[in-house]
């Protein structure tokens, strides 16, 4: 199972478009935590946003009941990826 879900990069997406910048100026690489013992655990991971135009990079944390889309969004209203 993946860390990052198909609505969360919907989001993401809308969050770029609705910020002025462009889908394809960014890049996500996610990172799923290794399980510490065999008992069933909330997928876990960290998701590093990249702005290729200005080589802004930021890791969330990601996964089960994770708010990296909203921290991100924020991100690029305070300028943290540069302007549109």
């Amino acid at each position: 199972m993946p860390v990052i879900t198909d609505s969360e990069m919907e989001d993401f997406d809308a969050a770029i478009l609705g910020a002025g910048f462009e889908v394809d100026d960014f890049n996500v690489v996610d990172l799923k935590d290794e399980p510490t013992a065999k008992e069933q655990h909330p997928i876990t991971g960290t998701v590093t946003v990249h702005r290729i135009s200005t080589d802004d990079a930021i890791k969330y944390s990601a996964g089960h009941l994770s708010t990296w889309v909203t921290e991100f969004e924020i991100h690029l209203h305070e300028g943290k990826f540069g302007q549109p």
